[in-house]
């Protein structure tokens, strides 16, 4: 099986290519090892998540009022949503995680396995999945730390400076303009993150720095792909969410809700297209995301380090 080499220099039509050309030549192993590893957790969470919705749009639809006057059928309901909610977070967690874990473990696998030995195997991922969620989880414990202080700070600056007649003005504009620019950015250092605390077994500070050292040379480079990728996926995205879309616009705008608090008919559509939108994002989105990035990560990588030329001297002089 021809394998796409990830340690190497490409330009910005060579990463779109071969970023391509790896998920049209490895879907099988690689959506299939998902699936397999991640897949219960992913189903749980998508319809725990399309219930969700439905009891939302029972306590928010139009007869919230005669719900709240039921006495205990309001108070059945609204408790109901909060402890779903609560079983959902920390399931959308754990499921994060594997699933971040499978895809990350997957490339480590693939930068290191030969061509004949492609296509990787999920019996390869498996053993190493449970000890990689663990990293996962205290690393992103510690960068959730980092942020909230972080944002602590630049709420306190802004709030400061928002105070100050006109330059308010310039740092609300600045504040649109930094997002822009910043944000595509920032989530591409983090997905970066997660793969570099799998494949280098570091701690999220070392990730974070090495994601960033690579990034700072080719900054705008980084943000005109994460835009281009962020627009193909969010249209893959849009088709997951389409549906659950159109049936709470719809509901919204008839009050299609029976007395018992919204529980008719369409709850059953509420649950499976809500579930759809939540199995698209995690089987479908998140890998393509991931893919790119990480392509740009070996690409940034090499232009600093050159490991993977490195590696082919010393294979010639093997031979």
């Amino acid at each position: 099986m021809e394998k796409i080499e990830l340690r190497k220099i490409r330009d910005f039509g060579a990463l779109f290519n071969d970023g391509i050309a790896f998920l049209r030549k490895n879907y099988k192993s690689f959506f299939g090892s998902i699936i397999f590893l991640a897949g219960p957790f992913i189903i749980i969470t998508a319809l725990i998540s399309g219930y969700l919705q439905s009891l939302q749009s029972a306590l928010m639809g139009g007869n919230i009022f005669t719900s709240l006057r039921l006495g205990s059928t309001g108070g059945l309901m609204s408790a109901n949503f909060i402890g779903t909610l609560t079983i959902f977070i920390l399931l959308s967690m754990l499921t994060t995680l594997v699933t971040t874990a499978c895809i990350c473990l997957y490339f480590k696998e693939y930068d290191k396995t030969s061509a004949e030995n492609l296509p990787i195997s999920r019996s390869l991922i498996s053993p190493n999945l449970a000890p990689a969620c663990w990293r996962l989880f205290y690393n992103l414990l510690l960068l959730a730390l980092l942020m909230g202080l972080a944002g602590l700070l630049i709420v306190g600056v802004c709030a400061v400076l928002f105070i100050i007649p006109v330059i308010n003005v310039l740092v609300g504009i600045g504040l649109v303009v930094g997002i822009i620019i910043i944000v595509p950015v920032l989530i591409y250092i983090l997905y970066v993150t997660n793969y570099i605390i799998i494949r280098d077994e570091v701690m999220v500070t070392d990730a974070i720095g090495k994601a960033y050292r690579y990034v700072r040379g080719n900054f705008w480079w980084t943000w005109l792909l994460m835009v281009a990728v962020g627009i193909c996926v969010g249209t893959a995205a849009s088709i997951f969410s389409l549906p659950i879309t159109i049936i709470n616009f719809t509901k919204a705008f008839t009050r299609a809700y029976d007395s018992s608090g919204g529980t008719g008919n369409s709850s059953m559509l509420i649950i499976i297209f809500g579930a759809l939108s939540v199995v698209g994002q995690l089987l479908v989105v998140s890998p393509i995301l991931y893919t790119f990035c990480i392509f740009n990560f070996y690409n940034n990588e090499e232009r600093h380090e050159g490991t993977g030329l490195m590696s082919r001297i010393d294979e010639f002089d093997v031979k």
